[in-house]
């Protein structure tokens, strides 16, 4: 490699590199199960910490979708200024004010990629939360709630974690 090319900052070594997540499909549901479930809590977090106002968590909810998965495509495409006459929504506003609260207005996202914009939200939301494999075993009771699911999750999750080994 040419140094002038490649800078030492740049590089990652194998030991930095977070784990790899699996790409088996039943797994990817489950983790975004997961995902859903930290933004909830940190959600939640936020309104009882008195971190944004209750008129601006409901507008937020409004917009984004919280009573089913949230979906963060709009606010994405309103924050990059491809949906101009998005920003004087109230909703878009306390979306902006919300997520800024939580942290997440330091994200970027690329209309380079082929990886969908909301895909490289919820991959720059595990890094920002570290979450982990081993943190969504542990917290699984709390969004997988029927005995019988919860059971083929931890299958799957085995039977992954024999893989590794």
């Amino acid at each position: 490699m040419a140094p002038e090319i490649v800078k030492k900052e740049d590089l990652i070594f194998p030991h930095e590199q977070p784990p790899h997540l699996s790409n088996e499909p039943h797994f990817r549901r489950v983790w975004q199960h997961y995902r859903e479930h930290t933004f909830r809590l940190k959600f939640a977090q936020l309104i009882d910490g008195e971190g944004v106002t209750q008129a601006d968590a409901d507008a937020f909810n409004r917009f984004v979708g919280m009573n089913g998965s949230p979906a963060f495509n709009i606010y994405i495409m309103a924050r990059a200024g491809k949906m101009d006459h998005m920003k004087d929504d109230q909703g878009f506003q306390a979306t902006m004010r919300v997520l800024a609260a939580m942290g997440f207005d330091t994200m970027e996202f690329t209309i380079k990629s082929s990886k969908p914009l909301e895909e490289q939200f919820w991959e720059q939301f595990d890094g920002m939360y570290e979450l982990t494999e081993t943190e969504m075993k542990s917290d699984l009771e709390l969004f997988v709630t029927d005995p019988n699911n919860r059971s083929k999750v931890e299958a799957l999750i085995a039977s992954r974690q024999a893989q590794l080994d």
